[in-house]
């Protein structure tokens, strides 16, 4: 796929300002002016109508201030996409530096094929911030001309981000007709604002003087400058047409009957001027002028086929000489526009005089920009009305659309069309269907895509078939309903599908298996997902392959080796050009890393993932699935406090990005089961009860076990060893057949450490040596890894009878390597101690008085004597004294230091 800055979408015209005219005037007064604010301002700001001359004051800014460098954008209406937008924007900015944006240029074009659309614009624009701190060490400016015809709100959602968190050496120039909907008060408060308006912008007397008389030559009397200075009131497009006009009339009576009547006349300044000037053009001229109006910009060659003539290059040359409102895009002046004005003017006219012929002049200017400019070709047939052409084209470049990023255009484009029009074409129903997919409508784009299959269906397009089922099947699984996702796969695969949209439909049936618990045909699924990526011959399978990853993808058995392979093909196949295909790979290769036990692999692994998404501001699966990995490992390692951390970076994205409320209690039940292994009861406790009331109205196959699991983490921490069996047993029952469960944890682990603790090791083993026969037979402790401290007396108690000796070391090595004191483990009596009262009793043994604790702990004073009152009743003493000796009989706490 081209890649966007070398795509016909973007007009290099549009990056660089326009050529400077010969009949400048030099407004050093406002040029100084402009200069001083862009080393003292943030914003510089020229608010003012049409024809003020803010485009010619910032192009005569470039050429008079060579020392600092400006990037230029010009703007029209076709940059409401915010990817175009955005894309616009890098390609500005590489002129100045070529890397610049590098990473958000390959991140646009990779945001449509995520399979978690929606990423907050701000999160893209931070990382352009952060490329343009790395890139542009020295003083510039983005100069934004005709910001106006902005008219998506997301554009300035971006713009008004940047703007507030521009690198120092940044400076941002607008030229708008009225101001834009940015957070212009706080930076005019804050004096970080220079704002040229209509007083500052409009030809003082003395200006006019000098461009009507020193420039043109006009031998106009002081009287006559008054007259016109008054009626214009220094409007410098005013001014430009009155000296067309004067420049025809003799110096005589007929000069100054017309600036009589001029001065007393009723009528809009530009409309009578415009008037003047377009009668008193040869015929020819005249023509030439409103044939070619309904273009954008003008090259000889198009204004040739626009028109029927050959000479339009000698008609733009001699208008170009005359100042004629055209403004030249190049330095060669082969390209030319008409002043916004003055176009539409014309465009009025024309639909005036000849309504016909504008049908015929848009077909013509269709014709002759299909090939090379098909966006304003579909324009042109679109102002025609020539729905067919236009829709036929939308067709043929929609695919492209897609793949770039340009939604919001291709989605436009497609609306713009009549209903009846749209509807006829199938595959432009299909095409706004994934446009509202990927704009996160998943409701609007199922019944845009079941309306595109009914479509293709009664065409007899098998392959058309299989592609829409294969995008409802994404929507359906979006939206959790596993049973439809998992019929629309069956029926898309039976079609002649694309090999990436194969690849994407085999590894969502594995992820399904995998749900399902039938694990055999998932990795079956996934071996031909990976065989079929490996020999298409296009890079686009072995993308899709590698985005439509998931964390079950990694597990095992087989799982790390599959994701081995895939990360060496990749890198040696695609190598690192983005940074996100890298990111992704490594955070599954942590995850990989993780069940076979090599922590510290895992913890750089996911590290660099991590920060990988944030330079390319936030990835659903890293932010959430590797951050969660993160938490889980370093506190297993004793590091909470990095845990925390991680946990804090995970929902604060969750926050900020919808996701689907099904995938949200997984992550909640490793956040409790945290917390409960760090002792933080009551957080645990509200962990819970979020995990209870969330709002999914169709939710995950484990969800309903893992709440059983932190329900049963939470009896047994109250002592309540019954109902936590209970609880327990439910979720084991509930849990069979489940292996992606054990993604999360295994309530069989928890029962056999609550048999145990109950006095049941024999019963605690038969649970337990069943997870440590797979834990070994595939390579995999991280099975039992993610449990944390809690596993640790089950492990102990392995050991003592010499159960899978070598795995059970290596386990006990890992999770109490700079153990400071043993873990918790709760005397065996009828009157157990909770943990908070285990932390309380750790407090009194190092001669804590109740304030101190009370401190510490975070917790009233009253409620530590409660505390300590239960914990002498438990331990059948009476001091503090005795229950620190009694704590260290039953190996509660560690002995004494000698």
């Amino acid at each position: 796929m081209e890649a966007l800055e070398r795509s016909a979408w973007l007009v290099q015209t549009k990056l660089h300002p326009p050529a400077l005219r010969s009949d400048l005037i030099l407004r050093e007064h406002l040029l100084a002016r402009l200069r001083e604010g862009l080393r003292s301002h943030r914003l510089i700001l020229l608010s003012a109508p049409a024809g003020y001359g803010k485009t010619t004051l910032l192009t005569n800014l470039v050429a008079s201030f060579p020392d600092f460098p400006l990037a230029w954008l010009s703007l029209d209406e076709g940059e409401n996409d915010p990817v175009l937008f955005l894309a616009y924007l890098i390609a500005a900015l590489q002129r100045l530096d070529p890397h610049c944006g590098a990473t958000v240029h390959a991140l646009l074009r990779e945001l449509p094929q995520l399979p978690h659309p929606g990423m907050p614009v701000q999160r893209v624009v931070g990382v352009l911030i952060n490329e343009i701190a790395e890139t542009m060490k020295e003083p510039f400016a983005l100069v934004l001309d005709d910001l106006y015809r902005m008219t998506e709100p997301t554009v300035y959602v971006a713009l008004d981000y940047l703007l507030q968190r521009m690198p120092p050496p940044m400076r941002l120039v607008i030229a708008t007709r009225y101001d834009p909907p940015l957070s212009l008060a706080r930076l005019r408060a804050q004096g970080e604002m220079l704002e040229l308006r209509v007083p500052d912008l409009h030809f003082a007397p003395g200006e006019s003087a000098a461009f009507l008389n020193g420039k043109l030559g006009l031998g106009l009397s002081p009287e006559e400058l008054r007259l016109l200075q008054g009626r214009t009131e220094g409007w410098p497009a005013g001014l430009r047409l009155l000296a067309d006009s004067l420049s025809r009339i003799p110096i005589s009576t007929d000069r100054a009957a017309f600036i009589t009547h001029f001065a007393h006349t009723d009528r809009y300044v530009f409309d009578f001027l415009a008037d003047e000037v377009l009668a008193h053009q040869q015929a020819e001229v005249r023509t030439f002028l409103l044939e070619t109006s309904v273009l954008e910009e003008l090259t000889a060659p198009l204004c040739n086929a626009v028109t029927g003539r050959t000479d339009a290059q000698a008609i733009l040359e001699e208008l170009d000489r005359r100042s004629l409102f055209v403004v030249a895009l190049d330095e060669a002046h082969t390209t030319f526009r008409y002043h916004t004005l003055f176009a539409q003017f014309l465009r009025q006219r024309l639909e005036r005089e000849e309504p016909k012929r504008v049908v015929t002049l848009h077909r013509r200017a269709a014709q002759a920009l299909e090939a090379q400019q098909p966006y304003r070709a579909i324009g042109h047939y679109l102002a025609a009305e020539m729905w067919e052409e236009a829709a036929r084209l939308i067709e043929q470049v929609g695919e492209g659309l897609l793949w770039q990023g340009l939604l919001n255009t291709l989605a436009a484009l497609i609306d713009a069309l009549p209903t009846p029009v749209r509807e006829a074409h199938p595959r432009l129903i299909h095409f706004r269907g994934i446009c509202a997919w990927q704009l996160g409508d998943v409701g609007t784009a199922q019944s845009l895509l079941r309306q595109a299959l009914r479509g293709v269906e009664a065409a007899g397009d098998r392959a058309g078939c299989g592609e829409v089922l294969g995008e409802l099947a994404a929507c359906a699984l979006l939206d959790a309903d596993l049973e439809e996702g998992d019929a629309l796969i069956q029926q898309a695969l039976a079609y002649p599908v694309s090999p990436p949209t194969r690849v994407q439909l085999l590894m969502e049936r594995a992820y399904l298996r995998f749900l399902q618990g039938d694990q055999a045909q998932a990795l079956a699924d996934f071996d031909a997902a990976i065989a079929l990526a490996r020999s298409s011959d296009t890079p686009d399978s072995l993308r899709a392959l590698i985005f439509y990853l998931t964390p079950f993808s990694t597990f095992p058995p087989g799982g790390p080796e599959r994701v081995e392979a895939i990360y060496r093909y990749a890198m040696a196949h695609l190598g690192d050009r983005t940074g996100l295909l890298r990111a992704l790979l490594e955070g599954l290769m942590a995850f990989a890393c993780f069940w076979r036990g090599h922590l510290e692999q895992a913890i750089g692994l996911g590290e660099a993932a991590l920060a990988k998404s944030e330079a390319l501001g936030g990835h659903p699966f890293l932010e959430t699935d590797v951050a969660a990995l993160m938490a889980v490992v370093h506190n297993l390692r004793g590091e909470g406090d990095v845990a925390d951390r991680y946990f804090e970076r995970l929902f604060r994205y969750l926050e900020i990005v919808a996701l689907d409320e099904a995938a949200i209690v997984g992550f909640l039940y490793l956040l409790g089961r945290t917390r409960w292994l760090q002792g933080r009861l009551e957080e645990a406790r509200r962990v819970y009860d979020r995990m209870t009331t969330t709002t999914a109205a169709r939710e995950l196959p484990f969800a309903p076990v893992l709440r059983l699991m932190m329900r049963g983490l939470l009896e047994m921490a109250e002592g309540d060893y019954r109902a936590a069996e209970h609880t327990l047993r439910q979720a084991v029952r509930q849990g069979e057949g489940m292996p992606t469960l054990a993604f999360f944890g295994s309530p069989s682990l928890l029962l056999a450490r609550l048999l145990l603790e109950r006095g049941h090791p024999a019963a605690a083993l038969e649970r337990l040596i069943p997870l440590l026969a797979a834990g070994e037979e595939h390579g995999a402790p991280g099975l039992l890894l993610r449990e944390g401290a809690l596993v640790i007396p089950l492990l102990r108690l392995a050991l003592e009878e010499g159960l899978h000796k070598s795995l059970v070391a290596s386990l006990l090595d890992l999770l109490t390597a700079g153990e400071s004191r043993p873990p918790f483990r709760p005397p065996v009596t009828d009157h157990p101690l909770t943990p908070r009262e285990v932390e309380v009793l750790r407090l009194i043994a190092t001669g804590a008085s109740n304030r101190a604790i009370a401190e510490q702990l975070v917790i009233s004073p009253e409620t530590v004597k409660s505390h300590v009152s239960h914990i002498l009743r438990k331990l059948d003493v009476d001091s503090r004294v005795q229950a620190a000796v009694r704590a260290r009989e039953l190996g509660i706490l560690p002995p004494a230091r000698s």
